[in-house]
């Protein structure tokens, strides 16, 4: 049958409705929640989204799949929108992505078929990097340098005033805060959190 619109996986419904009683109960200061509905739909409608790619979807088909990706990117965005309205003068928030997507490659798809896997579209080989988006009041406008996702966990390190390990791989982007927000917190160190 069709998708019904706006239709979040059932575990990333279940992980916000956990992360909400969470953060309602503790008040953490750090709370993280991954949702998975944007990258399985990425993975088996990517083929409705960009057809051109397949050559083999129906208008059918594409009426019925073609808008499962946005769903999901529509859905977590209104989980966005709640966690800024609820957000404080000293919160931040950070949205990663880790990886983008492209579609399969036509001989991973025969491939696929052949060994009678799962008929995936979407693929993190080949595909764009991910991002790092912080929204926040400490946070600078506009687009900050390429950077990784190794760089997550120092950053939130910083942010909550702790030392940054000399052993990470990544490293405290405090140039995407504030000058005054970062003038008079400069990033420190210890040799590890082992």
């Amino acid at each position: 049958g069709d998708l019904p619109a706006i239709a979040p996986a059932p575990r990333d419904a279940w992980y916000n409705r956990v992360s909400l009683a969470l953060d309602e109960r503790f008040t953490p200061r750090v709370s993280i929640v991954r949702y998975l509905g944007i990258d399985v739909a990425g993975h088996y409608f990517l083929r409705f989204v960009e057809p051109q790619e397949f050559g083999d979807v129906t208008d059918e088909d594409r009426r019925r799949y073609g808008r499962a990706l946005e769903w999901q990117y529509t859905w977590v965005d209104e989980r966005l929108g709640e966690v800024m309205a609820r957000m404080g003068p000293e919160d931040v928030l950070l949205v990663v992505s880790g990886f983008g997507m492209e579609p399969v490659t036509p001989y991973k798809r025969l491939l696929a078929r052949l060994l009678r896997e799962a008929d995936l579209t979407g693929s993190h080989e080949r595909a764009p990097d991910g991002f790092l988006l912080a929204w926040g009041a400490a946070v600078a406008r506009g687009r900050g340098p390429m950077g990784s996702v190794m760089d997550v966990t120092p950053t939130v390190l910083y942010l909550l005033g702790l030392p940054v390990g000399r052993d990470m791989d990544g490293q405290a982007r405090a140039d995407l805060l504030r000058r005054d927000y970062t003038a008079d917190k400069p990033i420190t160190f210890i040799p590890s959190y082992h």
